[in-house]
């Protein structure tokens, strides 16, 4: 069962499972592929374990052990991240969010005997999890799969009178820079302070973009077509009963789906598989016995149920979650969701517990994720994973770089990525015994291109193309060339 606990730990960091919500929200099946992709990962890596495992002279190379240093650091960033977002959103200052996490984290990194508490956080986190979604669900009278037919039957999504975006205004998307909305029918914003808003109209072949400076009260009136572009913090209010801007023009095109993005798929596929290949698998010796697969696999189901479920009661009782595209933090607590519980008080109460189900499922994955790093200290009998002045630093970095507003996800993605290119070839494609030291240079390799094919992405346009995947997902192009070098050391071996 322990065993089973830190699998979860490692591989469920919050801003792993919040994604599948959001991700379903966001793109409907697309968003369950992703989900099964997460659900589905670990348990291959549990399989692979021990049976295609480093030899135990390059376990001993420094090269794992710094290259999953990196790995864990950029999971601590998107989780620090996660923690500013939500504590954002529920009105706190960002950085009172990101002290209490990296706090937590911190104290249980450097307590020798915080190993015996990770079954028991996940506890806690799962009760956060699974109270919420039963209120939920007698509030809205309804079990999932109707939940779901009434969702997909919506012939659009509009604004809750309930809504803070009806009354008496709210910011979208904090801190995370001006974004834009595409209007579908007639619609009157008025801010709540004083703002700039741009507005971009569209008549015919002619294009007239005017920017409005309203005091607090005033009022902008938007036609069909029309996008709206507001700069950071400002707090907005539109009409309640009309299109959500930036959600699904109804239930059905969201139930539908996206046209078929394989590249992507493909992308995700790998940098997921190879991700958990090497966050579970790199180093392990012997195998998983099949207790632990079972009780690991009945968890990921349950997750990625309770996803897919959270989602759906979210988008039929809080459609405004659409408002300006979804933001993850939002599914901690959604904002229109205040009914579900009965009175005031209780609704509180009820969807406060999410945000406390994903502190204590970050403080899980951090005492996890340092035991994962001591087991690879082979030489120095684990202490790595006790070094005072290392976890010190690795959380308070995390905690600076997390000031800057990122995606999570799109952390977790690199993260992923990164033990995909310099980790995930080694298990399954190990280096003969007496040459060790191929394995690092495998990982080198990896890790060079994927940092370059990394750095470009962010100096070119975004597609969905094949020709541009390696861009979006470098692991598709880093992996094999490390996968290559592996094979070089095998043939020469030959020879």
């Amino acid at each position: 069962m322990t065993l089973a606990a830190r699998t979860l730990a490692v591989w469920l960091t919050p801003a792993a499972w919040l994604a599948i919500p959001a991700l379903v929200l966001e793109s409907g099946p697309d968003g369950l592929w992703v989900g099964l992709l997460l659900l589905v990962a670990p348990l291959l890596a549990l399989g692979l374990a021990g049976r295609h495992s480093p030899a135990p002279q390059s376990r001993d190379s420094l090269f794992p052990v710094v290259a999953l240093l990196l790995v864990v650091a950029l999971l601590f960033w998107a989780n620090l991240v996660l923690a500013g977002d939500v504590a954002a959103w529920l009105g706190a200052p960002r950085w009172q969010g990101i002290a209490l996490a990296a706090g937590g984290a911190w104290l249980l990194i450097v307590w020798r005997r915080a190993g015996r508490m990770v079954p028991w956080l996940l506890l806690a986190a799962a009760c956060g999890l699974i109270v919420p979604m039963i209120v939920l669900a007698r509030g809205a009278g309804v079990g999932p799969l109707r939940a779901w037919e009434r969702v997909a039957s919506l012939p659009a999504f509009r604004l809750p009178a309930s809504s803070p975006w009806v009354h008496p205004g709210r910011e979208l998307r904090a801190g995370r820079g001006p974004g834009l909305m595409l209007f579908e029918e007639e619609h009157r914003v008025t801010v709540a302070g004083p703002t700039q808003l741009h507005v971009r109209a569209v008549d015919g072949a002619r294009v007239n973009e005017s920017d409005w400076d309203l005091r607090a009260g005033e009022s902008v009136t938007l036609r069909p077509g029309d996008e709206l572009r507001w700069p950071p913090g400002a707090r907005l209010r539109f009409e309640a009963g009309k299109t959500v801007p930036g959600a699904p023009s109804s239930g059905i095109v969201w139930a539908d789906g996206r046209p078929g993005d394989s590249p992507k798929r493909w992308g995700l596929l790998l940098t997921l598989s190879g991700g958990a290949v090497a966050l579970l698998g790199y180093g392990v010796a012997g195998g998983v016995p099949r207790r632990v697969m079972a009780v690991t696999g009945a968890a990921l189901v349950a997750v990625f149920a309770w996803g897919v479920i959270w989602a759906v009661y979210c988008a039929l009782g809080a459609p405004d979650l659409f408002l300006g595209g979804v933001a993850i933090e939002r599914l901690a607590q959604p904002p229109s969701l205040g009914w579900a519980a009965g009175t005031w008080a209780a609704g509180v109460f009820v969807l406060a517990l999410l945000p406390a189900a994903s502190l204590a499922s970050f403080l899980a994955s951090s005492v996890a994720l340092r035991e994962r790093i001591g087991a690879l200290d082979l030489t120095g009998g684990g202490e790595i994973g006790h070094d005072f002045g290392l976890w010190s630093a690795i959380i308070g970095g995390a905690a600076l770089a997390s000031l800057w507003p990122v995606e999570p996800w799109l952390l977790v993605i690199v993260a992923l990525g990164l033990a995909t290119s310099t980790l995930a070839p080694a298990v399954l494609w190990p280096p003969p015994p007496d040459r060790a030291l191929w394995g690092t240079a495998a990982g080198l390799v990896g890790l060079v291109i994927f940092g370059t094919l990394a750095l470009a992405s962010q100096w070119t346009r975004a597609s969905e193309s094949w020709v541009r995947l390696p861009l979006a997902y470098p692991a598709v192009a880093a992996a094999p060339a490390a996968a290559i070098v592996l094979g070089l050391a095998r043939r020469l071996r030959k020879g």
